[in-house]
């Protein structure tokens, strides 16, 4: 398999794709690899979604079971990854639904990093 300029340069493939989509020139597009990273930034935009609800929950969970070692930096973290989830709802409000659907998993995996952490 040959390489292509996706293979040897990616940030130079990434200009001359946008150049392309600017131009409108369907002709020149390398469609398999525009189709993976469109689909890539979909998985990371859900990968950052359940990585701050985990966080959120996780702190909540010490902030409720340890009263006694609540702290700024503890309320800070809460109050950090909140404003993440928020800032990706405003701006794919689509990823309420997803919230929705792994919330129960991100709870479960929120249980198990707190106890970790607090043993």
């Amino acid at each position: 398999m040959a390489n292509t300029l996706y293979d040897t340069d990616f940030n130079l493939w990434i200009d001359k794709t946008s150049q392309a989509l600017h131009q409108r020139d369907v002709e020149s597009l390398d469609w398999d690899n525009l189709i993976e990273e469109v689909e890539t930034l979909g998985r990371s935009e859900k990968n950052a979604l359940e990585n701050n609800l985990e966080k959120v929950l996780m702190h909540l969970l010490k902030w409720k079971y340890q009263s006694d070692k609540r702290s700024n930096s503890l309320h800070y973290t809460i109050v950090e990854h909140r404003n993440r989830l928020h800032k990706a709802f405003e701006s794919s409000p689509s990823l309420k639904n997803y919230d929705l659907e792994v919330f129960n998993k991100c709870y479960r995996n929120a249980v198990k990093l707190a106890s970790a952490e607090t043993s």
